[in-house]
Parts: C-alpha cells; structure tokens; sequence
C-alpha cells in the first residue's frame, strides 16, 4: 500500500468511528431527554457517515478493480444500493433536524427540505431502476439530481449554525447564555463547512472523466484534501458534543470585563 492510500485509509477509518462515537452520544441522549433533535441528528449522523459509506466502502472492496459493470459481483451492487440508499436516507434526516431545530415555523424551510428530498430521491430511484448501483451514471440528470443535494446540504447547516452562533454569542457578552453553548454553533458549523468542502473535493475526478491521465496525477492530491477536510470536520464534532475536560474549563475560566472609567 502507498503512502497516500495508507492515509487516506487511515483518516476514512479515523472519521467513520469518530462519526459512530457522536452518533452514539447523541442516540443516548435522546434515549435519555425523549427529545427530537438529538434522535435527529444522531440518526442521521448513523446513516450518513457511519452506515453508508462503511456499507458502500464495503462494496468498493467486494468489487475491486472490476471495470466492467457486467462483471461487478452481485453482491457488491447490493451493498452499493443499500448503502447509498441509507446514506441519502441520513441526508434526509439532517435536512429534517435543521429545519425543526432553526426553521421550525417557517413554511418556506420545510418546503425547501422536502424538495431537496424529493430531487434527491427521484434521482436515486430513476438512476437505479437504469443500474446505478453497478455502475455510476455520472452527468445524467437523475445523477446531478442526487448530488446537488448531497453537495449543498451542509450549506443549509452551515447558514443557520452561524448565525445562531451570533445571536448566543450577544447572549453571552449580556450574561444570559454560556461560553461554551456559543462555542458549539460554531464548532458545528465549521464541521458542516469540512463536510462540504470534503464532499466537493472528492468529486472532482467526475470533472476530469474526459482525461485520465490528467484524473490519474491529480488523484493522490484529491484524496490526500479529502481525507484532511473529514478528520477536521469530525474533529469539530467531537469537540462540539464531546469536549474534553481541559476544553470546557478553557470556556469556564473568567474573562477579563471591561470597565468604563468612571467620570470624575
């Protein structure tokens, strides 16, 4: 194994357990408050980045380097199938938690979700029924249906964690919210900004299908950013839902408040 597939390897590895960990926290949690928003996101996070690309990776391995779509072993088109279909099944219930969380009652916001769902659905169901799940139809129009969701979803994310994170953080300077609560909008929002930019790179080589040779140098480079941009986007998550104790104190230590001289 090269250098290059032995990192990419090894950050696939670190982000799908990391993903598995705060999926865990957040389903125990929501075990634990009976609430929404948590069963949401941990679900999602479950189906998306743990369930769906361990599955889909799994039929990578299966099929190995078949080229031919005749020739991929059944059950490698099975497990493509299963795992597109509960990751895009995560993307749905992320779209869901953001709307419920930020948007909850603003009709504009569930109707843009459900549209989101519908095109990226229509397009996994159109793309299958023409064997998809054997061999990708890149540049169809079922295919740009799924994955111009799949692209710009975090964005939606991004959007609304920022600006939270500014309404928290006047909360904070008045004294009615904590340090650390402000923090974690952020943090998510950050992640959700790797998980685009991740996302984005690793579709580059569909830009390149036309050159080879130009897909082949470019390759390494690609899946070097990728894997770079996911450890960093699971790193804002477990640091936003599973701060470690030196990180909370770090929030928890006083800061130094700025007086007015006082007019004499």
């Amino acid at each position: 194994m090269s250098l290059i597939a032995a990192i990419h390897t090894i950050a696939t590895l670190v982000f799908i357990a990391g993903s598995g960990v705060v999926a865990i926290r957040l389903l125990w949690l929501a075990h634990r408050t009976r609430q929404l928003p948590e069963l949401l996101l941990g679900s999602a996070i479950l189906c998306s980045a743990l369930l769906g690309y361990g599955v889909m990776i799994a039929s990578l391995v299966i099929r190995g380097g078949v080229t031919e779509a005749d020739a991929v072993p059944a059950l490698a088109v099975w497990l493509m199938g299963i795992g597109r279909c509960v990751h895009d099944l995560g993307v749905t219930l992320f779209l869901a938690f953001v709307v419920y969380v930020f948007r909850r009652r603003a009709p504009w916001a569930w109707a843009l979700a459900g549209t989101m769902g519908l095109v990226m659905w229509g397009g996994v169901i159109v793309a299958a029924s023409r064997g998809s799940f054997r061999a990708e139809q890149v540049g169809s129009l079922p295919w740009w249906c799924e994955y111009v969701v799949i692209w710009t979803y975090p964005l939606w994310a991004l959007v609304e964690s920022y600006r939270y994170g500014v309404l928290v953080r006047r909360r904070v300077l008045l004294g009615l919210a904590s340090p650390l609560v402000a923090n974690r909008f952020f943090l998510w929002a950050t992640g959700a900004l790797f998980t685009f930019l991740a996302t984005a790179t690793a579709s580059i080589p569909y830009l390149m299908l036309g050159d080879l040779d130009l897909m082949l140098r470019w390759t390494p480079a690609i899946r070097v950013a990728t894997a770079l941009l996911g450890l960093l986007s699971i790193g804002c998550s477990l640091f936003a839902f599973l701060p470690p104790a030196w990180y909370r104190r770090w929030f928890d230590e006083p800061r130094p408040q700025h007086v007015e001289p006082s007019a004499t």
